[in-house]
């Protein structure tokens, strides 16, 4: 009898995966095994590579498990600069700051309307009945001249506005924007309308009271004496620190507040909304704008889209979105060249960087935070901290719009592509769109 060889023996009669490999046998060879013959082959194993097997097994399961839980940001070594953990960053007011805070006011809970006065100037009169006088304001040049009676319109707007709505917030929105000025433009604007003597909106449970600070009543303490020649922006020979508003009794019961950090027209919007998230709890459900008239385009066909605010949307059988302008007193020429300038220096600004953190819309917004002024809504109002983060590249427009959810835009909770926008991308490979038009241009094809 031929005595069988060693590798048929520990194989049972069936060559093994290695010899097979070992001897270079293949299916072109006389006598070839296919491939599946080959892997279907008997191997040896020990205990210890099948330990080493499940060992890596489960520690693949357990990389997995915690990607698909936390998103696979746990999976990074470190949180943007700044954050000391991605929960801060994504979600959560820290404790230190959520415990030190009062609870909402009573009646804050049946707001839902935010109403947002945009901001110009810094009004730094004592007087209210001196509030048409250039001398009274912190002005730039071109806002001389007639300005201060449109500023003055969209206060009375908003503070009528807000006043007729029970469920409305009125939020004046506006920097430290002057280094002549430690008063922002938001809380000036506030300490003209409660100078006014105006039926100012009261939250229901609080008496305000306006008697020491109606027309002609507040009165200042200190002159601003700054060389006006030497400085960025005017100020006028009769602009003085306004103290009489802080003696208003009642004055936080007010339906009235101040967002004290944007510095363009796309912060006065989203910080607005922050801010209303400080003061309320949560985010309105329906926004009006009062600002001038020539802005409204820029308002609508771009910052609301940035922040993905439905502006044809409704609540409650009324409109989620809608804007107030109120332009210059000035005849149609001077209008004409104001629109005009408008569509050049704003409106297409903010069409190739639709959130301002590019170029001239950058540069802009540091030389109007002189004293270094940072936002506390990364924390305050916490869903929002991608957005705020949002810096898409230089001039893609509409193709940059934020993609993730919001919270009051529920319809989207993957990546934000429409599906003739994954279409065209597909075809397009590099990623973003290149022109910002295409969504107008092409929209019929899909």
């Amino acid at each position: 009898m031929i005595p069988r060889s060693p590798a048929s023996i520990l194989s049972g009669g069936r060559k093994s995966g290695i010899s097979l490999a070992l001897n270079g046998s293949g299916p072109s060879a006389p006598g070839g095994i296919s491939l599946r013959e080959r892997l279907s082959a008997r191997s040896r194993v020990t205990n210890l590579g099948i330990l080493l097997l499940l060992g890596l097994c489960s520690l693949s399961v357990l990389i997995n498990l915690r990607f698909m839980i936390f998103g696979g940001r746990g999976a990074r070594s470190l949180p943007p600069p700044g954050f000391g953990s991605w929960t801060t960053f994504h979600g959560l007011t820290p404790k230190m700051l959520s415990e030190n805070q009062p609870l909402p006011a009573k009646g804050t809970e049946k707001l839902n309307h935010l109403v947002v006065v945009v901001g110009h100037a810094v009004w730094a009169g004592c007087d209210f009945r001196e509030r048409e006088n250039d001398e009274n304001w912190v002005l730039e040049d071109y806002q001389q001249g007639g300005s201060i009676k449109t500023f003055w319109k969209h206060i009375e707007k908003g503070v009528e506005i807000a006043d007729a709505d029970p469920t409305a917030l009125l939020v004046f929105s506006g920097g430290q924007t002057r280094p002549t000025s430690l008063q922002t433009e938001a809380e000036s604007y506030f300490s003209l309308a409660v100078s006014s003597g105006l039926s100012l909106p009261v939250l229901p449970g609080f008496n305000f009271s306006a008697s020491n600070s109606g027309p002609g009543e507040a009165h200042a303490s200190k002159a601003i004496t700054a060389d006006a020649k030497a400085i960025l922006g005017r100020v006028g020979s009769g602009a003085q620190a306004n103290a009489g508003v802080a003696v208003a009794r009642g004055l936080q019961g007010v339906r009235m507040t101040t967002e004290n950090f944007a510095l363009d027209s796309f912060e006065n919007l989203l910080f607005s909304i922050a801010r209303f998230r400080e003061f309320a709890g949560r985010y309105p459900a329906r926004v009006t704008v009062v600002g001038y008239k020539m802005k409204k385009s820029r308002f609508e066909e771009l910052h609301a889209k940035a922040i993905r605010w439905p502006v044809k949307g409704f609540y409650d059988r009324q409109r989620k979105w809608h804007y107030v302008g109120i332009d210059d007193d000035a005849d149609a020429d001077s209008l004409a060249a104001e629109y005009e300038g408008e569509k050049i220096k704003g409106f297409r600004l903010f069409e190739r960087d639709m959130y301002g953190c590019h170029g001239a819309l950058q540069a802009k917004r540091r030389m109007r935070n002189p004293t270094r002024r940072f936002h506390s809504y990364y924390t305050s109002a916490p869903e929002l901290a991608d957005l705020l983060d949002w810096c898409p590249p230089d001039e893609v427009g509409l193709q940059g719009v934020y993609p993730h959810h919001l919270p009051w835009d529920p319809r989207i909770k993957t990546d934000g592509w429409g599906r003739g926008a994954k279409s065209y991308r597909e075809q397009h490979k590099g990623g973003i769109i290149p022109d910002p038009r295409w969504l107008e241009v092409h929209a019929d094809r899909f």
